[in-house]
Parts: C-alpha cells; sequence; structure tokens
C-alpha cells in the first residue's frame, strides 16, 4: 500500500478496497468477517480495518497531541495532564513504578521530578561605597549567580579569579584565605596589549566560566563578589552587564556586575593600589598578586524565582537471573513546544500540537509497555531489566536525559543500552532511521537480521543521527539505538505537526521491530562492549558549501549540545542578523543542533540568499533570529 502523510486519503483507500489497510500494514487486525462497519462512517471502518495495536497507538497519539495537552510545554497544565496520563497508562499495562518516592522507597513513584529553569527577578540591589554614585539596572546589576543576602567588609581585587591557568598561572598566588572579604573581579581571561584572548585559540578557554571564578572564591571564604567587565577585550559582552537570572555560578554570598565606566569610577574610589581599571587589568594579565581597597563596600541583594517543576515519567519490568541487575532504557521525549515559545520555525502565538515531535515516539513507548509487558510474563530464564521512559524538557536542552543520566534508579555502569525514538509517525514508503547500530561491538550483526520481516525500508547509517536524549548517555559511554522518519518534513515545529498527518500503522510496525529488537537482547548473554564513534566526513563537505554564516567557533571538542560562538565575522550573515561572540548556536530552523559536523552538513543544503530561523542560547535565554544567508 502506498503511504501519505494525509489521513483522509488513507481513509479514503480503506473505503475503495474494504480491508487494504489491515491487509498492506502485515500486522494482524484481530478482526473477523462478522465484523461490520456502519453505513457513512469512514473513519470507524478504517479503525475497524486495522490491528487492535494500531487501535491502541492511535488513542494514545490523538490523547497526547489533543489541544487538551496544550502542546506539551514544561510547567504548563497541559504537559501534568500529559504525564498523568503516561503514569495511568503503564501502571494499566501491569509495568512498576521506576523512581524513588518522597520518603526514598525504591520503585515506588512513576514521576522523577527535577527543576527545570524557570524566571527570577531581582528585588533588592544595593552596592554602597563611599565616594562614588552608582545607579542600579545602569551602572550595575544583582546577578543570579549567587544568593540572596547582605554583606559588608574590605575589598580585594583578585583580577580574573582564575586558580588553575595554563604554566601555573595563578591569580591568587598562592592565597586560600579571603575569609569575610568581598572579591573584586574581571569577568573573562588574561588578553595582550590588543586585548585578544591569550590561552584561547581566538577565544576565551573553560576557564573564564563563571562556575570555575566563583568556586575559586567559595573555597577561599570570599563574603561577596563584585564582576568588572574589563576594558579594551575583543569579547563585546564586555559593554554590557547582565543579571544571569537563570543562575551559572551556584555561589553561597551575593554577586554583582558591574559596567566597564562605574567599574572605572568604583576603584578609583575604592583605592587599589592607585591604580585605574585598565592598570588593574594589565596587572591581572600577568597574574599579579592581590591588591587590597582602602575602603570597604556595603552589597545588598534579594531576589524571588519560580522554578517550574519537570518530571519524567518511567516504569520498570524487573529483569530475572544472571542478568537482571544489567539496564535497558527505552524512551521518547514527552515534551514540546507549546504555544511556540521557543524552537518554533514560524514564531509564537499558536499552539505546537507536537503530534510527530514527539507524540509518536511516546505512543511508542506506551504501546511497547503493553507488548513487552506480556512478553515478560511469558518469557522464563536470565533476562535483563527494562525501563521505559518518557523524557521532559528535552526541547530546552535534553534535560530530562541529563537529570536522570547524573541521578540514575542504579548505577549508571549497570546500563547495558538506551533506544530512543524521536519522530516516528510521518512515515513515507516504509522508510525508517535506525542509527548508532556501531557504537557497541557486535551490535549492528546482532540487530540487522531483525530488519527483514518488519515491512519497512531500514536505512542504517554508519554514523550517528539526530541529537536527542540518546545523546547523553551515548557520552557517558552507553550503546544507543535511535529511531525517526527518514527525512524532516515541512510541519517540524511549526503548528502544523498535527495528529492527522500520522501514519498509525508506519509507526506501529517501528513499534513491533523495538519490541523484538528489546527483548532479544534483553535475554542475550552477552553485553556489547561500548564503542566510541570516530569522527567522520560529512557527506556535505566544504566544498559544496555555497553560503558563509560568519562565525568563528568557540570550541570544537565541546561536549555540551550546540555550538559556542567564539567570535562574528563583521558584516556576515550572522553580524548581520544581530547574533553576537558568546552566542550558543542551538537550532537550525527548528532542528537541535548537535556539533559542527551535523551544522555544516545542514549549512550545504542551502543556497545563497535562502532565509532560516536560527536558536542561540544567550546569557540563559533561547532566542530565535532569522537569517539571510550570503554567498560564499
Amino acid at each position: 500500500m502506498t503511504r501519505t502523510c494525509d489521513h483522509l486519503k488513507a481513509i479514503t483507500a480503506v473505503l475503495a478496497t474494504a480491508g487494504t489497510l489491515a491487509i498492506a500494514s502485515g500486522l494482524d487486525t484481530g478482526a473477523t468477517k462478522s465484523t461490520q462497519g456502519l453505513d457513512g462512517a469512514p473513519i470507524s471502518d478504517a479503525i475497524l480495518a486495522v490491528s487492535e495495536d494500531v487501535k491502541l497507538y492511535n488513542e494514545h497519539l490523538t490523547t497526547l497531541a489533543s489541544p487538551y495537552m496544550m502542546g506539551r510545554v514544561p510547567g504548563s497544565e497541559g504537559m501534568e495532564r500529559a504525564r498523568e496520563y503516561c503514569a495511568f497508562t503503564l501502571e494499566q499495562a501491569g509495568i512498576k513504578p521506576a523512581f524513588p518516592s518522597e520518603d526514598g522507597t525504591p520503585f515506588a513513584s512513576y514521576y522523577d521530578p527535577f527543576d527545570l529553569g524557570g524566571s527570577w527577578e531581582a528585588t533588592q540591589e544595593t552596592l554602597t561605597l563611599e565616594g562614588v554614585e552608582l545607579e542600579a539596572g545602569e551602572d550595575f546589576v544583582y546577578t543570579g549567580l549567587g544568593s540572596d543576602g547582605a554583606v559588608s567588609g574590605e575589598m580585594v581585587f583578585v583580577g580574573y579569579s582564575i586558580d588553575n591557568g595554563p604554566d601555573g598561572f595563578d591569580s591568587f598566588n598562592g592565597v586560600e584565605d579571603l575569609d569575610g572579604k568581598i572579591a573584586v573581579l574581571f569577568r573573562f581571561e588574561p588578553v595582550d596589549e590588543d586585548g585578544e584572548a591569550l590561552w584561547g585559540d581566538g577565544s576565551w578557554s573553560g576557564r573564564a566560566s563563571f562556575n570555575n571564578k566563583l568556586r575559586a572564591l567559595s573555597e577561599r571564604g570570599a563574603a561577596g563578589a563584585i564582576i568588572i567587565n574589563p576594558p579594551g577585550t575583543f569579547d563585546r559582552r564586555a559593554n554590557r552587564i547582565s543579571r544571569f537570572g537563570s543562575g551559572g555560578g551556584g555561589a553561597g554570598f551575593p554577586v554583582f556586575m558591574m559596567t566597564p565606566e562605574a567599574g572605572e569610577k568604583f576603584v578609583t574610589a575604592a583605592g587599589f593600589g592607585g591604580m585605574d581599571l585598565m592598570g588593574l587589568r594589565r596587572h591581572a594579565d600577568t597574574g599579579g598578586e592581590l591588591v587590597s581597597a582602602s575602603s570597604s563596600v556595603s552589597l545588598e541583594g534579594a531576589s524571588e524565582r519560580q522554578t517550574i517543576q519537570a518530571a519524567n515519567v518511567g516504569g520498570v519490568i524487573h529483569g530475572s537471573g544472571a542478568l537482571q541487575d544489567e539496564w535497558i532504557v527505552v524512551g521518547a521525549h514527552l515534551d514540546h513546544l507549546g504555544m511556540g515559545y521557543f524552537g518554533s520555525r514560524t514564531g509564537p502565538g499558536k499552539l505546537h500540537p507536537g503530534a510527530d515531535d514527539n507524540a509518536s515516539g511516546s505512543a511508542g513507548v506506551l504501546l511497547l509497555a503493553d507488548i513487552l509487558s506480556e512478553m515478560a510474563q511469558e518469557s522464563d530464564g536470565d533476562r535483563r531489566s527494562v525501563l521505559l521512559m518518557l523524557f521532559d524538557g528535552e526541547e530546552s536542552g535534553l534535560n530530562g536525559s541529563r537529570h536522570y543520566v547524573s541521578d540514575p534508579i542504579v548505577d549508571i555502569e549497570n546500563h547495558a543500552m538506551m533506544f530512543n525514538w524521536d519522530m516516528i509517525g510521518r512515515i513515507e514508503e516504509e522508510r525508517l532511521v535506525v542509527s548508532g547500530l556501531d557504537t557497541g561491538v557486535g551490535m549492528r550483526d546482532f540487530f540487522t537480521p531483525m530488519f527483514e520481516d518488519t515491512g519497512l525500508v531500514i536505512n542504517a547509517p554508519e554514523r550517528m543521527s539526530g541529537a536527542s536524549d540518546h545523546t547523553v548517555f551515548y557520552r557517558a559511554d552507553i550503546p544507543v539505538v535511535f529511531s525517526h522518519i527518514d527525512g524532516l518534513h515541512a510541519d517540524y515545529h511549526t503548528p502544523e505537526d498535527t495528529s492527522d498527518k500520522i501514519n498509525r500503522v508506519g509507526a506501529t510496525k517501528a513499534v513491533h521491530l523495538y519490541a523484538e529488537m528489546v527483548s532479544s537482547y534483553a535475554s542475550y548473554p552477552t553485553r556489547f562492549e561500548y564503542a566510541a564513534q570516530s569522527s567522520q566526513q560529512s557527506s556535505s563537505p566544504m566544498s559544496d558549501i555555497k553560503v558563509r554564516f560568519g562565525i568563528m567557533p568557540g570550541s570544537y571538542t565541546d561536549e555540551e549540545a550546540g555550538i559556542p560562538i567564539g567570535d562574528v565575522t563583521e558584516g556576515g550573515s550572522a553580524a548581520e542578523a544581530g547574533i553576537l561572540a558568546g552566542d550558543r548556536l542551538v537550532r537550525w530552523d527548528g532542528q537541535k543542533l548537535t556539533d559542527i559536523q551535523a551544522w555544516l552538513e545542514l549549512l550545504a543544503k542551502h543556497e545563497p540568499g535562502d532565509t532560516v530561523k536560527v536558536g542561540v542560547n544567550r546569557e540563559g535565554e533561547e532566542i530565535t533570529i532569522e537569517v539571510t544567508l550570503q554567498a560564499r
């Protein structure tokens, strides 16, 4: 049967040839010749013609993609409903809870809660130094990098607050005690006379992070911190101050930030050995000793934070015998974009149902729960345990899977494999991608024979495809298998990703394939050894790229998803659109970016003059920017 994304056409085909949908699916319909349709009821006829598994998949898919679920954005009532539906379905299938209860009882809850960002607002920000008047919000700001409090005390200039620089560089010159003092420090890292980074090959190294700087102060007992943007550096962010309401430093004391202009007035009034701001910068660039001020300062910061409560949903099928302590994870992300609040290719304001992304994968996990539960009851002997997961917060940065891998239900070393689905609903011409088969030694030979009788055309590339929750497991040295549709459709990350366009029969075939893969590996005596994939040449080499974006990556080895932007080429596509050094490129026309290689492959598909919507993470917030691509 020819597949189509138009559900109404599929129904018409069923009416034209009775039973065509069921016969072509290759799945047992469970219907008998006595089953009668209803006159004038084409949808009823279509449902009656397919297998019980397709019917069940349809129920899950339609429910999760319903407007009642509000686009399943974290923090919404709709997402809470979706989680409750998933937990209810797992329980009905006989799947046991996966997570500890609030009192610590193991395997007692279907929910794995975690904090996911939220809003932060400064309600009090006061910086008082005799001899200078500075305006809150203009000259300085209270930041979310530390904790609320009021402190007063002596000040000490600590350079860049870096104690782990190359060649023994140490801003503190061996000083280990700042007890009760308020540290004054520069943002970024040492620079040369031209203001260029000394250590980061054209950009900053990881030592410039707020985490690194504030850790060094915390270990030495500092009572507060004032971060000044240094004068004369190449980084455009040196002209801006930010509250960093999303956090990032985690210090246990108030942290303020100050502009270079205000910093000049401040250090002059404070009396740091008679040096002006540029003098202090040059002193810090060479790793000079700490400099005490002749004045004291008072700081007071207070804030209100509202945290979004997210939660993964999961259930377990406990294994048996010698393999029961090894775990297989089968997952899909449940969350989507709500009203297009972020990551939308068309902009916010309309409901994004996320039928394919990723109600299709979530519905597959729920259907798999029924299938595997029955298999477990019928099998004896040695069998690995299986964890079925519906991840939250994937769209905003793989947050649910990151949380799980950092706090798993058993030691992460006991996780033998992770299977992941992200968009399996818009299957056309029976095509499905199954990637990751080379992340474990022997996996390709083991799983490939299972593709033959699926009714699907399997594309099993050597190179891993796509960034989704499996990425976090792979980076934890766990073999992974990842499936998605073969080719991205135009409705991706738009309000048009609706449930009427889902190929229920094709998706159910994918679920049956994975039921065989999971159950076979669950009882297979040999654990596949993790194999890191070597970097491979893109199928779209640089010579094929006709456009230029105009950025210099800040790092080629950064493990976080996306591309850190170290510099922006003046006059280039990115600069003209308003992209800044320090941004992180995280999406390309809605697609999540894993690394530079994946991005180059997308770039090679464009012609000069094409317009793309790119997502950048700027100081903890994702924003969408429209970029017109220039010719190379």
